[in-house]
């Protein structure tokens, strides 16, 4: 093992514990697909956009061979903009979604620090258990019973990035002799299997992962650096590019998505403005509201922006009780900032599906203020620390049933 690879890995499976906590939202790095139906986003303004030139381009023509005077078109009113909310805080997220949220212990058996990743039932949670912060072992918590089960053991050679499920199985991936390896275990016990070994992407001795999802019996990824979507059998055999996936960045299985967005900031003004099906050919644009240009993440079915929402299709435009922060979770989930007629803040998590919103805790907005704990946030669930060794997980795939 290089000295690179030996400093990511502990870096990456130190990163759970070990963030300053400075109030900001956190992603973690390969987290953002963890179910076998993923999320997504998508390609209709470009379209739209050559239509409107094509218009444009006709009546200058009918124009120059009418000899009736045209009449100048009346200017179009810019749609209204609305105004960040400022008003009541919502009700706790206990109280809006009571069985999508669960107070567990920090600590697994041993003194191991478990940093859950993944629901892989309503009840039970999995994720690593750490020790001097380098994990050793993949356990599950049921919520019910209060009781840890360990489900794998794991070395120095497999050791876990953020665990996604799928189709009974945990997968993860690792970094070893400038290699990504892609390993997976049945969710119900047993001994880790590498299924995938393929070249990293390493660019100037970085190296960013992947963004990795359990679907159809396979696992299937992208290069958080390069793109293109892989898929390799759980059973193993050889990995392969999805045909016509060049460009393209897994979103949520069969979608593709083009462009990504960061993983750290917002790298494009439209992301994922463009959608493929890799099996089936369909492709999707965004076709935004009238007056929006840009937008802050979209899934199959929502996208928004800092302060409203609206379908893919452009319609259901709603302003946010709140501002947005971060990416959209679950297909349908934003973290909002929302602040009252007071000036205090809190940190709060909106469907916007449904319009309800619950909040996760205060933050601070005045000198002498307590500090916030540190969000961690996952495709499809949240965490944070509530006390001296417990934390709350809301598993947002409950709270949208």
């Amino acid at each position: 093992m290089t000295d690179i690879e030996d400093r990511l890995r502990d870096a990456m499976t130190a990163r759970a514990e070990a963030v300053r906590d400075d109030e900001r939202f956190r992603t973690l790095p390969a987290s953002r697909r963890s179910s076998p139906l993923f999320r997504s986003w998508a390609p209709v303004a470009v379209a739209a956009s050559i239509a409107i030139v094509t218009t444009a381009t006709v009546v200058g023509t009918r124009t120059v061979a009418s000899p009736t005077p045209t009449v100048p078109a009346v200017p179009t009113a810019p749609a209204a903009q609305p105004t960040p909310y400022v008003g009541p805080f919502a009700p706790p997220v206990k109280q809006v979604w009571p069985g999508a949220v669960h107070e567990i212990p920090t600590k697994a058996p041993g003194g191991r620090v478990f940093t859950p990743d993944v629901f892989v039932t309503d009840r039970v949670v999995v994720g690593a258990g750490l020790t001097g912060n380098r994990p050793d072992g993949i356990w599950s918590y049921d919520v019910d019973r209060r009781r840890f089960t360990r489900i794998a053991p794991l070395t120095s050679s497999n050791a876990s990035s953020t665990l996604v499920f799928g189709d009974g199985y945990l997968a993860w991936s690792t970094l070893n002799d400038r290699r990504t390896e892609i390993w997976a275990v049945p969710a119900t016990g047993g001994v880790p299997r590498r299924i995938a070994s393929v070249k990293a992407v390493i660019i100037d001795d970085s190296y960013s992962g992947i963004d990795l999802a359990v679907a159809d019996g396979t696992a299937v990824w992208s290069p958080v650096d390069g793109g293109g979507v892989y898929r390799a059998p759980l059973k193993g055999g050889k990995a392969s590019l999805v045909d016509g996936t060049k460009g393209f960045h897994l979103a949520d299985w069969p979608w593709a998505e083009r462009p990504r967005r960061s993983a750290e900031e917002r790298s494009a003004s439209r992301p994922v403005e463009h959608l493929k099906n890799v099996l089936t050919g369909e492709a999707r644009d965004v076709v935004p509201p009238a007056g929006r240009t840009s937008w802050n993440d979209c899934g199959v079915t929502w996208c928004f922006n800092d302060i409203e929402a609206w379908r893919r299709d452009g319609t259901g435009r709603h302003a946010l009780p709140g501002t947005a922060r971060g990416y959209l979770h679950s297909g349908r989930f934003v973290l909002l900032h929302q602040k009252d007629r007071d000036g205090r803040g809190a940190s709060s998590v909106h469907d916007l599906a449904t319009g309800r919103t619950g909040r996760l805790f205060p933050v601070p907005t005045r000198r002498g203020d307590k500090a916030a704990p540190t969000l961690y946030t996952h495709e499809d669930m949240l965490r944070f620390r509530s006390g001296s060794g417990t934390q709350v997980l809301v598993d947002l795939n409950a709270a949208a049933r």
